[in-house]
């Protein structure tokens, strides 16, 4: 990645006036003697050189996504604007590191490392290479894994070892194993989420698009550590290991369960999709 630079200016270019013949370089100088005044040769010519740097980007928000960060923020209104360079850093204080170009208001930033946190800065640059500062705020994300369409059995039923999920080893076990986070249950003719043990918590976030449960909260466990699973709801649980995930109820029949999840692998981080937005930025330092 190129190194961050910061807003360039460009040197003004002046050019010659073009003669066509040896009187027209002559003579308007001569008369300019005898008036006793000299005449500017470029007075005529426009030699404006546009320095004026756009304003920084608001509104940056990001998305946090498997190996992958969702960038964007509000279009500037700059006339000449060329577009935006988004930077990245493993630092909130810097140095930041150019990491891609648009000239829409979104970027992906792909491949990345599930469970380490990435600082964006985002620029304005237009058509003259003049570059305003980075965003005000301070911009972070942690990717973390996700999955979709996971179908879980009841743990009363004929499979057993596909009725629980282990977020760390991404995979369906048994609903006694030890390193179960949540199974799948029927009890009282009603479906349910269950954690395993009282150093697991769960809870009910209600309906909402999975995307929309951006952070697990403090409280408001269940007591219990059952909850009905009711299609559309999200859960949010809280590991016996202190990581967090998030679990979106899309189906429930008489043959199990099916839904979504993601998992935070940044053990006590409660980030389950949308950034932190921090204080006001330092003025970060280039490399």
């Amino acid at each position: 990645m190129a190194t961050r630079q910061l807003a360039s200016i460009n040197a003004a270019r002046i050019a010659a006036p073009r003669a066509t013949g040896r009187a027209l370089v002559i003579i308007p100088f001569a008369l300019a003697a005898l008036t006793g005044c000299v005449t500017d040769p470029d007075h005529h010519h426009d030699h404006h050189v546009d320095r004026h740097a756009p304003l920084p980007p608001v509104g940056v928000t990001s998305v946090t996504a498997d190996e992958e960060v969702y960038l964007s923020w509000l279009p500037n209104q700059e006339s000449d604007l060329d577009g935006y360079r988004v930077y990245v850093s493993d630092d909130p204080y810097g140095p930041y590191e150019l990491c891609g170009f648009t000239d829409e208001t979104t970027y992906a930033h792909r491949h990345l490392r599930n469970g380490s946190t990435y600082y964006y800065g985002v620029s304005a640059i237009d058509v003259h290479g003049n570059e305003s500062d980075l965003n005000d705020e301070i911009i972070y994300d942690t990717p973390r894994p996700e999955g979709f369409g996971l179908i879980l059995h009841e743990a009363d039923g004929p499979n057993p070892s596909r009725s629980a999920y282990d977020f760390s080893r991404q995979t369906r076990t048994h609903w006694d194993d030890p390193d179960a986070d949540f199974f799948y249950d029927w009890a009282n003719g009603l479906p349910f989420l269950a954690v395993p043990d009282y150093a697991t918590d769960i809870q009910d976030a209600g309906y909402a698009g999975f995307d929309d449960v951006t952070w697990a909260p403090d409280d408001g466990w269940s007591p219990s550590g059952f909850v009905e699973a009711i299609p559309g709801h999200v859960y949010i649980i809280w590991t016996r290991d202190n990581h967090y995930a998030k679990v979106r109820v899309i189906d429930v029949d008489s043959t199990g369960i099916e839904v979504d999840w993601a998992y935070q692998v940044d053990r006590g981080n409660q980030e389950l999709r949308k950034a932190g937005v921090g204080v006001d930025r330092p003025r970060p330092s280039a490399s």
